[in-house]
């Protein structure tokens, strides 16, 4: 249920962008991160959906605070800890997740988890722009600083649009607190993937680069921080690479049905589980 119900101000305006923020946990991160994109400097109405997945260290009060003093912008929803699924072997936010994604009005989508945050206050405004000229684009990806260090995803130095080329050789490009998205959420959320062991980001990417072209600008507009409070992140690199062999297949079964990538992707996961294997033994030795 959304809270202070659906009278409010931004529940009134009809927004060119949803952004969403799956906040967990983030007491020490939740401010920066609302306050980034709160701050966003645009020419067109856009809405914020936070999605407080039952903390217990201060994150949900927080996010009511800001919903309170916001809401010309914001739609909070609070979750119910009971609800949660378990996912990579522990429970998860995949319902937090794919409740924002369903209740998003935007034209465009932007998601940015509430321990990230965004440096440019003109990333808005600058990938519709680009959304907006060139229709064939689904995705649109801007840059991202990795623990506060640049040139970390190997994107491209200056505008480019992807080719198909391209495309097949990637499974995921950027990080996803630096894309903006035609918003397809609705065909999105009937697909079988979203009930499989396979990490949103990877599936969206996919199911995006179904749907449209891919561009990238060199502009860095978000802040990702790698620290051990992250599902994906906090296994073990083995038990992690392991769990791509599932996750290529699904994507092949349900996306995009393209062999030729499902066995690039399989030998790319065999490679790296070996170079990860021999990273052990050497360790040891």
């Amino acid at each position: 249920m959304e809270f202070l119900g659906v009278g409010k101000p931004v529940n009134l305006i009809q927004p060119i962008v949803s952004v969403l923020i799956p906040a967990y946990q983030h007491v020490k991160y939740i401010e920066e991160c609302l306050n980034s994109v709160l701050n966003q400097e645009t020419i067109f109405p856009y809405e914020i959906l936070i999605g407080e997945d039952d903390s217990n260290d201060g994150t949900r009060e927080l996010c009511i605070s800001y919903a309170k003093d916001n809401q010309d912008k914001i739609r909070l929803f609070l979750r119910n800890g009971k609800e949660k699924i378990s996912m990579f072997g522990r429970k998860s936010g995949r319902l937090n997740h794919l409740g924002l994604y369903g209740s998003a009005r935007g034209k465009f989508i932007c998601i940015c988890d509430g321990d990230d945050f965004w440096i440019d206050k003109y990333k808005l405004q600058k990938q519709v722009e680009i959304l907006e000229k060139y229709q064939n684009v689904s995705l649109c990806i801007s840059n991202t600083l990795i623990n506060g260090k640049k040139g970390q995803l190997q994107l491209p130095e200056s505008f480019h649009l992807f080719s198909k080329n391209e495309l097949k050789r990637n499974n995921y490009l950027g990080h996803i607190s630096g894309w903006m998205m035609r918003n397809f959420m609705r065909d999105f959320l009937q697909n079988p993937i979203i009930s499989k062991p396979v990490v949103l980001d990877r599936s969206l990417f996919a199911f995006q680069k179904n749907k449209g072209d891919i561009i990238a600008i060199p502009d860095y507009t978000s802040y990702y921080r790698i620290h051990s409070n992250g599902v994906y992140q906090s296994q073990h690199r083995l038990k992690n690479n392991r769990l791509l062999y599932k996750s290529n297949w699904y994507l092949f079964r349900y996306i995009h049905k393209d062999l030729t990538l499902l066995v690039r992707s399989m030998l790319y996961t065999l490679r790296r589980e070996f170079v990860i294997l021999f990273s052990i033994l050497f360790k040891r030795s």
